[in-house]
Formats: C-alpha cells, structure tokens, sequence
C-alpha cells in the first residue's frame, strides 16, 4: 500500500538473472501493470544485488485481498497474517508460484521450504493444516532464527512436486530437482 493512494498496488521482485522467469510472470500481468519491469539495486549483508522488479497499478480490487492479509494492531502498525480463505485461494497454481518465488530445496534435498518468514508461528501452523487437508502432504513448520518456515518432508516431497510441476516455469525447475 503505497503512502499516497488509497488503493494497493502489487510489486514482484526477482534476482536479475532471473530475467526469463520475470518476464513470463510480467507477460501475464501486464494488463495490471503500469510500466516494463524496472531493473534495480540493493545493498545486503555489504553486498549489492540486482533485480527486477514487475509493479502493478493501484488498484480497487486489490483492496479486498490486501485487507485479507493485512490488519493494523492498535499501535497502527502493518501486521501480515494468513486469511481463513486462505483455504478457497490456495489450488495448484497458487503453491506453484510461492515454490517458485519462495520455496527452497533443503540443503540435503530431502525435503522443500515455502517461506512464511513475514508471519506469525500460529498462522503458519493454520497454513500447513490447511495444505495436509487439501493436498495430503505431511508439513511441519520449522524455526528459522525466530521465524516460522513451511516444510514439506521427504514423505511428501514427491507428491508436491506433481502437484505443482504442470505449473512450472521452465527456468525454475532446477527448484524440482
């Protein structure tokens, strides 16, 4: 949500080299968008990234799925959570897309992140309830330095990735192997 508008905009961010992927999602969403995807720079850790970054318009029906993720507390602080219509939102499409943009294979392969790191333990724990009923995968969530990160096991690795494969971008498949 910016500062000056009533209505929220959506911004996606990818790594540079990523350039093909962005594109793909860009060439879906360019209906929304107010520009061609804008190259840019970050400092982290005192090292400089580049990226690439895909924004949309303001617009008035992004409103609704704002406020679905979106409260603020009585100190009028932004705090994200996870919607109960999480349940109706989340289909194959949707988990591909967050595998692609935040999920992770473990350092081991055994098993798959989806990062949650921006929510609270409890929601997280709704969200992966939420997965192993509609899609029967075994999920756990784990604590990364304080913060909560959906894990689907090795169990189940398999399994997701069916799921959501049919979905993948060609460039991020290396994510599936």
């Amino acid at each position: 949500m910016s500062w000056s508008s009533i209505n929220p905009f959506f911004i996606f961010t990818q790594a540079s080299f990523r350039f093909e992927y962005v594109w793909f999602v860009f060439e879906n969403l360019k209906i929304l968008c107010k520009s061609m995807p804008k190259l840019g720079k970050s400092k982290r850790n005192g090292m400089v990234y580049y990226h690439i970054q895909v924004y949309t318009r303001s617009f008035s029906f992004l409103k609704e799925i704002y406020n679905a993720f979106y409260y603020k507390n009585n100190e009028k602080q932004v705090i994200k959570v996870i919607p109960k219509e999480i349940y109706y939102w989340l289909n194959p499409i949707v988990l591909a897309y967050w595998a692609m943009d935040d999920g992770a294979k473990t350092t081991s392969g055994s098993g798959f992140y989806l990062h949650t790191k921006g929510f609270e333990f409890l929601d997280v724990y709704y969200l992966v309830g939420i997965i192993h009923y509609k899609y029967n995968l075994i999920c756990t969530v784990q604590n990364h330095k304080g913060r909560p990160v959906v894990y689907i096991t090795a169990i189940s690795k398999i399994a997701f990735f069916k799921i959501i494969k049919p979905y993948f971008h060609d460039t991020m498949l290396y994510k599936l192997k």
